[in-house]
């Protein structure tokens, strides 16, 4: 397959050959360290790291120049995928760790459009090894582990490069969704630090973190920014925005100062709330003279803010409906005679100047509003566009209003008063009057912005915002379609005229009604046929200009095909997908377009609402005075404005009871005995938590490194038991295999010297069972070879002088088993007759038959026991599965003379034999379990006859 030997021994995992490996000289390590680092074996990546052929720049960029090109064209990586890239796109937490403190870091990419020379060059060699090199890039700076283990605020690292990687995904759109799920995988990262927080004071402190280089936490700090919370809101990080621990605080901001909020039941909430609706005019005046006093804590709170925001504006669309419905027509004006509708200047009525009273206000409020939190981030809210127009209509309104006032009122006109009927088209009170339609339009609109808080009616209202888009996508292919039938058509009937008489012989003259006359007739005839609002005869002339008429009718055909069969079905396709897509994360979306509506309440100021809020007020009189005073003092270079002002305006919720309970105590805090908290230690804490949970998943969901260890020492330590466990049994095994050797030996013996002396074969009476010979046996395995081989020896010598054959009776039965040191019946001393020694050599083989596992017998070549050569008897055994040979020493001719004539004594031996094979065959099967049919070991026992 291409490997090199490290490789194969690095994707084994064999410790012991890579080390082995390592010391030959000229190694190339190459891919093996790749193999590694995939394989995460924090052992061997370490050991390939170590090498004296790796150095630093190895590691990452010089990686690419080092590798062999041999290597990077079979390799199962690219070249320009780095080991400590490949660590970071894996989550190798260890041995990612293990590479930085080695100095490898991983540059980010340059910019998509840099043309300097190296990104030029890398673009025309080849364009696509160019992408490929910077998503593998990104891919691993968007890793959590090297965010984890690099940045010293992963969380604002995750922000940027999420935000990066979302823009990129719409200028590279080939790797749209590449770059698109890597910007998920950034802001999953920073919701997964957010979820390791365990208190209230660690998820403050990470919503607060300011951009700048102040590290010091005040946990208890009576004022909040919120600035990365802002800064998420900026990036769209809704996930981040979203997540439970980040609403809970942002509730508690929100409800601060009301009180018994969370006590109170659905009644008791529903008459509070009925309770400052109906003083909520008081309060306001109240909040002017005292603005420290509870009472103006309550009215400074978020939702209070925004509670009576809400009352004012509703208040204002009253305004505005009872302004509609007042009865010009019938009213009188200056001139007792003359209706008020014939008056081209009126004066403003009671209404209308309240209606532009708060006009003004809420001008007020924009400026206010535009002034705190900048020109980028006001613009960046469409609400804000919707609010500036509409508050520009109305002050068109007033403007023409007051002129038209104005030049009628001190310079006398004769016309002033006359019937509408009789007015111009550019009338300033028809003018006024169209824009203050219009602006009533975008007022009761504007009411939709408020319910973003409903979680019910929040959904439906960003899905309607989503939906706008797509009928805007949708508006800009239906004016292509449309225009270009307008134009076809106007080209068709531009010479009938519908203000000409046309005057057919045989017929009387009259007028065409053509609607395609000129562009813009076609274009509101078209658009109207969208809706029915058309006849089929709009098509047809006067004269007999039958192919005109053909035409005409086809294109108009071909339009409503288009645009009501394809066009409009599209549109609701579209809008279809947009309202699932909210509605998959309507929760989300709901909670993230919720907190940009409550931040714009968190801050200090603008807490009374129009038209209020155009009061002068002390608290306002005193900032400017101390405004105006500094700014003389900076004048005469006594006062230096700050530029990085404090933007903690948020009151921190529980503050007040805090500082309470330290009165209480006498001003001593309880954790005023510890060091003071940084930002840098507390996100310490998350990362270490989160690659604590992280590694637990990991090993939860699938097979790690310690798992494999674990498995290794598994499998070890079950070979060794096996391997006693064998050594056990081939040692049980031979042992009863000797012993029933020694059985048929010593009854062969016994029964011969009973068949020639006349005597019965008995056995002896201190002759031990099987289950003791066992045991003996067992306990006799350490017996030294030493004095087997003298016994041996000396009982070879006596059985030579005396080997003689006997035949056993008939009655002979087979004796049960015995051990190597069980006491053995000698054969009884005799002088081998001059007869005997004459006859001729007869070889008399016995053999029995059996099967045994061969794996589980051990390897000798003849038994060490030594009961089997005191019968005169050599034996040889297997090692895997051969035959087992026994040849019996010859016997005396005598002997074997005399068995020969005695037929009885040759059928006992036959029936001896097959009870013998019988038996052993029994003895056999029960002893061993595991058969092996390839290798069987026959012993076979067989007499001559």
């Amino acid at each position: 397959m291409g490997r090199t030997a490290l490789e194969i021994a690095v994707d084994n995992e064999n410790m012991e050959v890579v080390e082995l490996l390592l010391q030959q000289p000229d190694i190339r390590i190459g891919n093996a360290l790749l193999c590694a680092i995939r394989e995460g074996v924090y052992r061997l990546v370490e050991v390939l790291v170590n090498h004296p052929n790796i150095t630093k720049e190895m590691l990452g960029e010089g990686w690419t120049q080092a590798l062999d090109p041999s290597e990077a064209a079979s390799a199962e990586y690219s070249s320009d995928i780095s080991p400590v890239i490949l660590a970071a796109q894996l989550n190798q937490f260890e041995i990612l760790q293990m590479l930085i403190r080695k100095d490898a870091k991983i540059d980010p990419p340059h910019n998509h459009t840099c043309i300097c020379e190296t990104c030029d060059r890398e673009r025309l060699n080849d364009s696509l090894q160019y992408s490929l090199k910077r998503i593998n890039t990104y891919r691993a700076l968007a890793s959590p582990a090297y965010m984890s283990l690099t940045s010293s605020d992963p969380i604002n690292e995750a922000f940027k490069l999420s935000w990066a990687l979302q823009r990129l995904a719409f200028e590279e759109h080939e790797f749209k969704e590449t770059y698109l799920q890597l910007s998920e995988q950034c802001k999953q990262y920073s919701c997964d630090l957010l979820s390791q927080c365990r208190s209230s004071e660690e998820v403050i402190a990470i919503l607060n973190k300011e951009n700048d280089n102040n590290d010091n936490i005040d946990l208890w700090a009576s004022k909040l920014s919120l600035a990365r919370l802002k800064l998420a809101i900026k990036y769209e990080q809704k996930a981040f925005v979203s997540h439970p621990h980040c609403q809970q605080l942002l509730t508690s901001i929100w409800y601060e100062g009301i009180p018994y909020r969370q006590q109170s039941g659905t009644w008791a909430s529903f008459f509070l709330y009925a309770f400052l609706l109906a003083f909520w005019p008081v309060f306001c005046l109240l909040y002017i003279l005292m603005p420290r006093s509870r009472l103006g804590k309550l009215v400074r709170s978020p939702f209070m803010k925004f509670f009576y925001y809400s009352i004012s504006f509703a208040t204002f669309l009253g305004l505005l409906t009872w302004a509609t419905f007042e009865d010009y027509r019938y009213e009188k004006g200056e001139r007792g005679g003359v209706t008020r509708a014939s008056d081209r200047g009126p004066p403003a009525t009671w209404v209308e100047s309240l209606v532009f009273t708060w006009v003004i206000g809420m001008l007020w409020s924009e400026i206010k509003q535009l002034w705190e939190e900048g020109f980028k981030r006001y613009m960046r809210q469409w609400w804000n566009w919707l609010d500036f127009l509409m508050i520009c209509l109305y002050l068109c309104t007033i403007s023409i209003r007051l002129s038209a006032y104005y030049i009628f009122t001190y310079r006398e006109d004769p016309y002033r008063y006359t019937v509408r009927t009789h007015w111009q088209s550019e009338e300033p009170m028809l003018v006024a009057e169209a824009l203050f339609a219009v602006g009533n339009v975008f007022s009761f609109a504007r009411i939709i912005y408020l319910f973003q808080t409903n979680p019910y009616l929040g959904p439906l209202q960003i899905s309607l915002g989503c939906m706008l888009v797509d009928v805007a996508k949708f508006c800009f292919i239906f004016v292509l379609i449309i225009s270009s039938f307008s134009i076809g058509l106007a080209q068709l009937y531009w010479y009938y005229d519908p203000n000409t008489d046309v005057c057919v012989p045989g017929s009387t003259c009259r007028s065409s009604t053509n609607v395609f006359s000129s562009i813009a007739d076609s274009y509101l005839t078209l658009l109207w046929s969208l809706f029915s609002i058309t006849k089929p005869e709009d098509t047809d002339v006067i004269e007999n200009h039958k192919i005109t008429q053909w035409v005409g009718q086809g294109m108009f055909i071909m339009y409503h095909c288009t645009s009501i069969i394809v066009l409009l079905n599209m549109l609701i396709a579209m809008m279809s997908h947009s309202f699932q897509i909210i509605n998959d994360h309507a929760d989300l979306e709901w909670k993230f377009h919720r907190t940009k509506l409550w931040m714009a309440h968190f801050d200090e100021g603008s807490s009374l609402p129009p038209p209020f809020n155009i009061i002068i007020t002390p608290k306002s009189l005193i900032n400017f005075v101390n405004c105006l005073l500094n700014t003389v003092r900076w004048l005469l270079g006594k006062y230096t404005y700050q530029k990085n002002r404090n933007r903690a305006t948020i009151r921190r919720p529980g503050y007040s009871r805090k500082r309470n309970e330290m009165e209480k105590s006498g001003g001593q805090d309880d954790d005023s005995g510890k060091a003071p908290l940084t930002y840098a230690s507390i996100i310490q804490r998350l990362v270490a938590r989160f690659i604590h949970q992280t590694k637990k998943e990991m090993k939860m969901d699938g097979v790690n490194e310690d798992d494999l260890h674990e498995i290794k020492q598994d499998i070890s330590s079950l070979r060794y038991e096996l391997r006693d466990d064998r050594r056990r049994e081939i040692v049980r095994s031979s042992s009863h295999i000797d012993a029933v050797k020694r059985d048929i030996m010593r009854t062969m013996s016994t029964n011969s010297r009973a068949r020639v002396y006349g005597g019965s074969m008995r056995l002896p009476k201190t002759r031990p069972s099987v289950a003791e010979e066992s045991e003996e046996e067992d306990k006799s395995d350490e017996t030294s070879s030493s004095d087997e081989e003298a016994d041996e020896t000396r009982f070879f010598l006596k059985s030579r002088k005396s080997s003689v054959l006997y035949t056993p009776p008939v009655n002979s039965t087979l004796p049960g088993i015995i051990s190597e040191e069980a006491p053995v019946r000698k054969h009884p001393k005799r002088r081998a007759s001059e007869a005997d020694s004459k006859l001729p050599d007869r070889p008399l083989s016995e053999t029995f038959t059996s099967s045994f596992a061969p794996k589980l017998l051990p390897v000798f070549a003849q038994p060490p026991h030594s009961a089997l050569r005191k019968t005169d008897t050599s034996m040889s055994f297997p090692i895997n599965g051969t035959s087992l040979e026994a040849s019996i020493v010859k016997p005396p001719r005598g002997v074997l003379r005399a068995s020969q004539e005695n037929l009885n004594t040759v059928e006992l031996m036959e029936m001896l034999r097959k009870e013998m094979n019988e038996k052993f065959d029994r003895l056999i099967s029960g002893m061993v379990e595991v058969k092996s049919p390839a290798s069987q070991s026959h012993v076979e026992f067989s007499v001559d006859k």
